[in-house]
């Protein structure tokens, strides 16, 4: 396995690493203040959770289109173009409301539209780290870029909580904008097109169905992949429940007032988790440990919103998100990282959209299942409904797992075998 110390001597990814932190802190600063602008205008449960809901919905509807556009144009174009659609659509939130003209409709607007913009970005995003670093490197660069990342969560909800303490939640949504701004300015440095050699940027509809065909083929030879997938949706449905409910959660539960800096504590947990996810996946990650990983992060993080609902403290329940964090994104990096490593180059974002589309598609039904549950009866019980099926999943996964078409990365490559 490649070491993570060889990757911070190139400049290429180290300018790709500063751009993606940079955003990140920006974009969760808007993932604190958002919610709590929703809840503070509407106090209802169901409106903040729906706006997690939302926010997925465009990749469920572009992705299809984004992955094979990705796998044969210009990557590097389509992310410094998603980054300055974001900034520009995200800076018209604090624009409307300095003229006292902005509304929830608004708000749900910019969050489609810029989820929309970020579909293409991402998709793209799939096949430009291996473009950067190699097949070799795939587990210590997701590490890395994890482990920045998860710290510029821990970084972006602190200054989330004192900046909407004293400056209030659209200054704090418009410092968002110009971070997504800077970050595109950063990759406009790096060289490139981060697209396997020999491939063109065509959009005939006949090239698309091809490419999603190849792709379909190739996720339907691997019974592990394809378990992943599954996996993966029912793990984002309970990632939406929690994490649409977070804010609600936190001031009915500890009584907090709905401008309490404290809550921004919990997002913080929630990049702590991830950090430690970042720096633990080139230890953890190889494809023969797929089996006995994925069930083991998704009975951990069903046991830890179960201790969530039992912490009597935001500082108890802060350690109970940071353990759910940690399980989920750990889960989910190594799924990225199965997929990156044993996908073909030409496929890459393809295969990855399609894994975000089935993955993530469970966010949006389990962000609006927890609103109606909340709405209808608690925000307790709609968190006992995500322990459930993460219990049920990790049950399932880890059944489904025993025996499948497994990659085995040899010294020639990749190759197929039933284990």
């Amino acid at each position: 396995m490649a070491s993570i110390s060889t990757l911070r001597g190139e400049p290429r990814f180290v300018r790709w690493a500063l751009a993606e932190s940079v955003s990140i802190v920006g974009t969760m600063q808007t993932t604190v203040a958002l919610p709590l602008l929703v809840y503070q205008t509407t106090g209802s449960a169901a409106s903040t959770g729906a706006l997690t809901a939302i926010r997925v919905v465009p990749y469920l509807l572009f992705g299809l289109i984004a992955g094979p556009l990705a796998d044969r144009g210009n990557r590097r174009l389509l992310i410094i173009g998603g980054n300055v659609a974001e900034g520009l659509l995200v800076a018209t939130i604090p624009l409307a409301a300095a003229f006292d003209a902005l509304t929830m409709t608004h708000v749900y607007a910019v969050a489609l539209l810029s989820a929309t913009a970020f579909v293409f970005s991402d998709a793209a995003v799939f096949g430009a780290v291996p473009a950067l670093v190699g097949r070799d490197r795939i587990a210590a660069a997701n590490g890395l870029l994890g482990s920045l990342a998860s710290g510029a969560e821990i970084i972006g909800p602190v200054a989330a909580g004192v900046l909407i303490a004293t400056a209030g939640t659209t200054t704090t949504i418009a410092i968002n904008a110009g971070t997504f701004l800077v970050a595109a300015a950063i990759q406009s440095t790096i060289g490139g097109n981060f697209r396997p050699e020999g491939a063109t940027a065509t959009g005939a509809p006949e090239r698309t169905r091809h490419q999603l065909a190849r792709a379909r083929r190739f996720i339907r030879e691997q019974t592990t992949l394809r378990v992943l997938l599954v996996v993966g949706f029912a793990n984002s449905f309970a990632f939406g429940a929690v994490l649409g409910l977070l804010v609600p959660f936190a001031v009915r539960q500890f009584e907090l007032p709905d401008d309490d800096g404290r809550i921004a504590v919990l997002y913080a947990a929630l990049g702590i988790g991830g950090l430690i996810a970042g720096l633990a996946l080139p230890r953890v990650f190889h494809v023969d440990r797929i089996r006995r990983v994925a069930p083991a992060c998704l009975a951990a993080a069903g046991a830890s919103v179960a201790a969530l609902l039992a912490a009597p403290s935001i500082w108890l329940a802060a350690i109970a998100v940071g353990a759910f964090s940690l399980a989920i994104s750990l889960l989910i990096v190594v799924g990225i990282t199965y997929r990156q490593t044993v996908t073909p180059d030409d496929l890459r974002s393809t295969v990855n959209v399609i894994g975000r589309m089935i993955s993530w598609g469970g966010q949006p039904f389990g962000a609006a299942t927890g609103a109606v549950v909340a709405e209808l009866a608690s925000v307790r019980i709609a968190y006992g409904v995500a322990v459930a099926v993460l219990l049920v999943d990790a049950t399932a996964a880890a059944v489904a797992l025993r025996r499948g078409r497994h990659i085995s990365m040899g010294v020639e490559g990749a190759s197929a075998v039933e284990v």
